[in-house]
């Protein structure tokens, strides 16, 4: 009794010890986020008419508008070739290209590349935080809303006097409350929504636009988007979808030309109509966005109106594939559409006028717009920049030769630099409006706007270092709880380490990984070549040619895995095996791959009742639930590849797997061993789960996940120990091998670090309309369907490795908790320290902000929520069958 009750009173002091440490850990990773991704405040005030210089050449009236109302017609992941390309369905908008009744530009947007922080720059100028990616996809969230920041849309309302319509996405009711005459929104993240979404916008066409009273219109269409992340851009509904939008581009137009003649008849002071057709965002070849890739963030503009001016590009069939590379900043889309319309640029605005939408405008008139547009980026300057001084109009109207013969490139602070590129030009537009004043004013605003929009600030650096230091105690506090708890880093009196060398390289790879951008973005190399390094060293240092050979199997089965999906960045539109059998010609090869494996599942389940001797009667309704669900997870995919599918299969196949769970564990322990049953059946109740939530072209994986974990066992015995190895110091435990495995299976199903790998369309299976909790449920079990299987699995290996002493059993628990605890947060912090110094890098937003995202889901969904809270729950009850103990915690691999 008394060793019994040293055991649990150890047990209890792990677990109070590990809950403390973990406490600090996330608390110290939420204040380094908090200080990290600050949300970006607007420093207060509007521009407003008063505010507007004074011409400084010989022009002494305020520019006339140019239009008096707007169309803005938002297509949500309009990519640039919807448009401009020679596969296009948009054909009415080509014609318009084509005749020069219109202009286009590919429009370049800024990662993160989802919608939220795309429509602030459109309609500020500026370069939202990045933390409005993640506030995008939190429908009550008003944090983000730009109710006290300038805009233009505030612009046209308060000092244009316009009245403001809005049909569509309800992101522009949670950005702009209030300020809409006349609005209907639509969810935005209801993604399994493709025609609907869209109808609802389109029966404004008619009541509002040509029959309603407005000034500016603001449609959004979500439709688009929405089929590229359910089936790709390449999909058999995109076609259809782009001659809708087309369709309406036409409507509009022929509604607004028709009106404006009207208008224009009645009163001479009347000024046409404005359309604009653009993208927030674009999309890559999955269909998904968020990232910073070449076909994420190339969007389109397409400006339509009587004054557009635009050269005829001819019926070539390529004439617009220049468009293509005719490239400008979505930010220059704000102060474009203030000058044209009559209003104030936007307070804070970094974007540049369009120089091809202001050739119209008669040269004195253009002239005194570019110095009111590069007046209003210089006070943005002067906030940002101490060494940029006031300016005045006096002295450079005095002595323009003067600061027009300046090397400007002489100055060494980028402050002085501006003002003096900024000085430049008004002394040039002082003596003539001329090309030569307008070349002046474009290359100090193009510097000026270049040089704000990577000026990054507004961190927290205390949140930021309190966080790093409590990262470091509880570092320093799990590498002690390693060391007095079955998982020593160092013998002490052997004075050497006690962990295997295969780990220390690998682990010390990892960290070092962390210092690159480019081995950041293309990590599954990293893991790849581990899994690959691990298997061939326990085929080397194997004691017999069975192990040998078993080893080899796994390199070759792993080899195919990791040809399945192309991702990162520099490699993920290379030919894969995905993309193979996506094509129209390889459909009856992917439904036998997917009809496979369901049948592999519930054989494998038939082999296990049957090897463990379940009893009959449970056995067979086991399998009679778990073929159900299987069969529900696969009509779910059969439906969504040729329409919108019901919520009933993937409803069907939540009720089945919490059924699949109960009776596993009745099942099992009715068996030979009751835990090694219940463990297995858990990971065969969820399969159904995961293949539900997998694309259909990732299933096969399953299945050679399968392989490779049933060839860790030998045909004459159960496999040794998870944590052991022969003592072979090259030899690398299968505990390792799991956590690489692990890892390696995340971006083996598509996954990157990208928001772009972040697949939508598996989060609403079953829902029928959204829901925050259930869908970010959804897609993190989505996402990390890979690492839950082989944590699953590695839980099973534990529990079939478990002995009749109970005390060793704790021990190899606490070890394996311990250490993957430590190793998180080893990678937690050395991937702050390397955020904190690279807070100034180019890449910061695009590669080390998505990056620490995907790691705090690993540390707090993965390891804390999976691996500790519900791995404990699990184990207890699986290990309940055969050991009796008052607390078993959790496995981690």
């Amino acid at each position: 009794m008394g060793a019994e009750h040293a055991r649990i009173q150890s047990g209890r002091r792990f677990a109070w010890a590990l809950v403390l440490l973990l406490a600090v850990e996330f608390l110290g990773m939420g204040l380094f986020a908090k200080g990290f991704f600050p949300y970006k405040k607007s420093a207060g005030g509007f521009a407003m008419p008063a505010d507007q210089p004074k011409d400084i050449g010989s022009n002494r009236t305020q520019p006339e508008a140019q239009y008096d109302r707007l169309v803005l017609m938002v297509i949500d992941a309009l990519r640039n070739d919807f448009v401009f390309g020679n596969e296009s369905q948009m054909a009415y908008t080509q014609q318009l290209l084509r005749t020069g009744k219109a202009r286009g530009f590919t429009a370049r947007a800024q990662a993160p590349t989802v919608t939220m922080p795309r429509l602030k720059a459109l309609m500020t100028g500026t370069v939202p935080g990045f933390l409005d990616a993640v506030l995008n996809i939190a429908e009550g969230d008003t944090s983000s809303s730009l109710q006290h920041q300038d805009s233009l849309l505030w612009q046209l309302r308060e000092n244009g006097g316009k009245r403001i319509n809005m049909f569509g996405d309800d992101t522009w009711l949670r950005l702009f409350p209030g300020l809409f005459a006349n609005a209907d929104g639509t969810s935005s993240f209801f993604v399994a929504d493709t025609v609907e979404v869209d109808n609802n916008v389109t029966r404004h066409v008619q009541s509002e636009i040509k029959q309603g009273e407005w000034d500016v219109t603001v449609l959004h269409y979500l439709g688009l988007d929405h089929i590229g992340h359910l089936a790709g851009p390449h999909s058999a509904l995109m076609g259809p979808k782009q001659r809708e939008m087309d369709g309406v581009v036409k409507d509009i137009h022929e509604i607004v030309m028709a009106q404006d003649r009207d208008r224009m008849a009645a009163s001479g002071n009347a000024r046409p109509t404005l359309m604009v057709v653009l993208g927030d965002h674009a999309m890559n070849e999955l269909g998904n966005h968020g990232g910073n890739s070449q076909l994420e963030t190339s969007t389109a503009f397409v400006f339509i109106g009587d004054n557009v001016n635009a050269q005829p590009l001819g019926d070539n069939k390529n004439a617009l594939v220049r468009l293509l590379t005719d490239e400008v900043a979505q930010s220059n889309l704000a102060p474009t559409l203030a000058l044209l319309l009559g209003v104030p640029i936007p307070k804070e605005s970094l974007g540049v006028p369009l120089p091809q939408l202001l050739e119209s405008v008669p040269l004195s008139q253009r002239m005194h717009m570019l110095q009111t547009a590069a007046t209003q980026i210089y006070a943005v300057v002067r906030a940002n920049e101490p060494t940029a001084l006031q300016v005045s109009l006096t002295e450079i109207r005095a002595h323009p030769h003067t600061y027009m013969a300046a090397d400007c490139h002489d100055q060494l602070l980028i402050g002085a630099q501006l003002q003096c590129l900024y000085m430049a030009a008004l002394a040039q537009h002082s003596l003539a409006a001329n090309d030569d004043a307008e070349r002046a004013y474009y290359t100090f605003m193009n510097a000026a706007s270049k040089h704000l929009s990577q000026a990054l600030d507004g961190y927290g650096l205390e949140y930021m270092g309190v966080g790093i230091a409590l990262l470091a105690v509880a570092t320093l506090g799990l590498l002690w709880l390693c060391q007095h708890n079955g998982a020593p880093i160092v013998h002490t009196k052997a004075r050497q380490l006690a962990v295997s060398i295969p780990a220390v390289v690998m682990w010390a790879s990892q960290l070092l990984a962390e210092q690159s951008t480019s081995l950041v973005e293309e990590e599954h190399q990293l893991w790849y070549f581990w899994v690959q390094t691990l298997l061939a060293l326990r085929a080397a240092t194997s004691t017999g040619t069975s192990g040998m050979l078993r080893s080899l199997a796994q390199m070759a089965v792993f080899r195919l895995v990791r040809a399945w999906n192309q991702t990162g960045q520099k490699w993920a539109g290379e030919p894969d095996i995905r993309g193979m059998l996506n094509t129209p010609s390889a459909a009856p090869l992917l439904w036998t791959l997917v009809i496979a494996v369901a049948l592999l599942v519930n054989f494998a389940c038939w082999a296990l009742h049957r090897h463990f001797r379940r009893p009959p009667g449970w056995s067979r309704v086991f399998r009679g639930l778990l073929a159900a669900a299987c069969a529900c997870a696969l009509a779910y995919h059969m439906q969504r590849a040729h329409t919108q599918p019901g919520t009933g299969p993937a409803r069907g196949v939540f009720v089945l797997t919490a059924l699949l769970v109960v009776i596993g564990c009745v099942v099992g322990s009715g068996a030979k061993t009751p835990a090694s049953a219940v463990a297995l059946d858990a990971l065969m109740g969820f399969m159904p789960l995961l293949l539900l939530l997998t694309r259909p072209h990732n299933h096969a994986l399953f299945a050679f996940f399968a392989a490779i974990f049933a060839l860790f066992f030998s045909n004459s015995s159960q496999p040794s120990s998870i944590s052991s190895s022969t003592g072979h110091p090259l030899r690398p435990s299968r505990a390792l091998v799991l956590q690489a495995l692990a890892h390696a299976s995340f971006f083996a199903l598509g996954n990157s670090n990208s928001l772009a790998s972040v697949d939508l369309s598996n989060a609403y299976a079953g829902v029928s309309q959204y829901n925050e909790v259930m869908v970010g449920i959804l897609v993190f079990i989505s996402t990390w369907a890979g690492p839950v299987w082989w944590a699953m699995a590695g839980a099973a290996l534990l529990v079939l490795n478990a002995g009749p002493s109970r005390s060793q059993l704790l021990l190899r628990v606490r070890a394996l908790v311990a250490g993957a605890h430590l190793w998180q947060a080893l990678v937690l912090l050395s991937l702050s320290c390397v955020a904190t110094a690279m807070r100034s890098h180019l890449f910061v937003w695009s590669v080390f902000s998505p990056r620490y995202l995907y790691q705090i889901a690993w540390f707090a969904g993965f390891y804390l929520v999976c691996g500790t809270a519900i791995g404990f729950i699990w184990l207890a009850a699986t290990m309940r069958f055969s050991v009796h103990s008052s607390f078993v915690p959790a496995m981690h691999v």
